[in-house]
């Protein structure tokens, strides 16, 4: 157990007006093992990385209140504290974990985090906790994709020893969006089941792709109409499974691709007639109102929806065989973890690093990493405002300086009396004059400090 009480966290909720939804707190308490139930662990968590859901969530108030919660859900670090039941693992075991946001005290962007020992995993010795931490939620929907959406077997991975050379008429699957983290592992985790993986990705990313497995890649931003006859063209016209990681557009390209055409099949000799065969798409990012057109179409489409809460979280014989599997592959080298980009300042850089990622300035392919050992102690944290406090106030007090006419302060009735002669050169002055940088970052992005 730590010897500490407290610990940090970053939380959030639903602000009021003009107030950050994030807040840094610097002592919470730290739970203990009286705290824990019979089949959980305590966490100390090194490493947490950054997913769409910690800002969507934020930006589009589902899962907070206006009472503030800890966010995040990867992240990796060592057992510190064992439920009485708990037998998968002992102290000191380095382990990483997708969080279960619907339990108390397992959000992951905080120094100690509680969890059931059935949905964490093994870190292996030659995996550093920084490259451990980018695992959790790509790792697992990808798993929650495969093995339960589509239905296929998590025992096919546990036999697995070696890549082995997927067969010239092996199944094709269309992963949409390859270069997304959870499309980095499902285009591995496919490769491994012996499927030949078709998949499309920002041409900066194609080299990075390949090397995971796929073997065909597409150029993500060409037109539609063009990708889904590259496609047709490339696997005759024949994938009868699909994931989608990017949205309902996309999803429903995916949706077309699988039901086949008529049309394109006649202009290139293949077997034009009806199939029996049901296609199976998984629209992982969201499905579109629109509907697709199937005139054309030579099979239907299952589009099926994916859930964690009725697959992994509280079913410990999926998640423990899930886990066991991905513990062995990541032994043996089969499984490599996504690449990493460091976020700077700890726990303070999170916001930051979520915006980045709302705002599409990670590069594909790349997981958002933070150390929370960087996280600045609260005198630092102080220290710093303190020193923004009097840049604003310089600033300020250059801003009044600048009105000073000839060493002798305008006053009110001089004011009105310029405006009258020269009012449009007044008022654009007044319009082009800025607010302080330092004073509107002030306002609109820190987070509060909870003591």
């Amino acid at each position: 157990m730590p010897h500490r009480q407290s610990h940090r966290a970053l939380l959030a909720r639903i602000p009021p007006t003009g107030q950050s939804a994030w807040q840094l707190a610097h002592a919470r308490p730290i739970p203990t093992v009286k705290d824990l139930e019979p089949n959980q662990v305590l966490i100390e968590t090194s490493y947490v990385a950054l997913n769409p859901f910690d800002w969507q969530g934020v930006a589009f108030k589902y899962g907070i209140g206006e009472e503030a919660k800890v966010m995040g859900r990867d992240g990796a670090g060592v057992v510190v504290g064992l439920g009485e039941k708990v037998t998968r693992f002992k102290l000191g075991d380095r382990v990483w974990f997708c969080a279960n946001s619907s339990v108390s005290g397992t959000g992951a962007f905080q120094e100690f985090s509680v969890h059931s020992a059935s949905e964490i995993g093994h870190t292996p010795d030659h995996l550093s906790c920084q490259q451990a931490a980018t695992l959790g939620t790509g790792l697992i929907t990808a798993g929650v994709a495969l093995f339960r959406t589509l239905g296929l077997s998590v025992d096919a991975l546990s036999s697995t020893t070696k890549v082995e050379k997927r067969k010239a008429d092996a199944p094709w699957i269309l992963i949409w969006g390859g270069a997304g983290i959870t499309g980095v592992y499902l285009i591995e985790l496919a490769r491994l089941l012996g499927y030949r993986v078709i998949c499309s990705a920002s041409p900066s990313n194609h080299e990075y792709v390949r090397s995971l497995g796929a073997d065909v890649v597409l150029d993500r931003w060409s037109d539609p109409k063009d990708l889904v006859k590259q496609i047709r063209k490339a696997t005759q016209d024949n994938v009868l499974v699909a994931i989608d990681n990017v949205g309902g557009k996309t999803a429903n390209l995916c949706h077309e691709v699988l039901q086949g055409s008529s049309s394109f099949r006649k202009e290139n000799n293949l077997p034009s007639k009806p199939e029996d065969t049901l296609a199976k798409l998984v629209p992982i990012a969201g499905t579109s109102k629109e509907t697709v057109d199937d005139s054309d179409a030579v099979r239907k489409v299952d589009s099926l929806r994916i859930s964690f809460s009725t697959t992994f979280y509280g079913h410990p014989d999926f998640s423990e065989a899930l886990l066991d599997s991905y513990e062995a592959l990541l032994e043996k080298n089969l499984l490599t973890p996504a690449r990493i980009r460091l976020v700077q300042g700890g726990l303070t850089g999170i916001e930051k690093g979520l915006e980045d990622l709302r705002h599409g300035r990670v590069p594909g392919g790349y997981k958002l990493v933070s150390r929370l050992s960087d996280t600045p102690d609260l005198e630092e944290v102080l220290a710093h405002q303190g020193h923004e406090l009097e840049n604003v106030a310089k600033t300020g007090a250059k801003r009044s300086r600048e009105e000073v006419d000839g060493g002798e302060e305008i006053t009110e009735s001089k004011r009105v009396r310029e405006e009258e002669k020269e009012p449009r050169k007044v008022v654009k002055k007044r319009t082009e004059e800025p607010e302080p940088e330092s004073l509107t970052k002030a306002h609109s992005t820190r987070a509060a400090i909870l003591v």
